[in-house]
């Protein structure tokens, strides 16, 4: 698992939320409950895990910001709202 792996934020209405590369044999939705199940397979305790989530969790929470630095217009960004905002960015801060 790493902070960075598999970050291509995709509107909800053009993409569900589901990983192209499954990080367990079974399940490919994109979720916290999925990250921390599979964390032993990448050499992490669930604290461990939870640590990276929280840290990941606080880069994106200032998305918005990052967006406006950047040049993005009030309808991109709230076309790509979906992408970021959800239970599992809650969940990870």
């Amino acid at each position: 698992m790493s902070p960075d792996y598999d970050l291509n934020p995709t509107p909800t209405d053009v993409k569900a939320r589901i990983l192209l590369t499954n990080i367990n044999l079974d399940e490919g939705a994109c979720s916290i409950g999925l990250v921390e199940s599979a964390a032993g397979y990448f050499g992490l305790t669930l604290i461990a895990a939870r640590s990276v989530l929280g840290e990941v969790g606080a880069a994106v929470s200032n998305w918005r910001d990052v967006a406006v630095t950047v040049g993005a217009t009030p309808a991109e960004i709230l076309r790509m709202a979906s992408a970021f905002e959800h239970d599992d960015l809650a969940r990870a801060l």
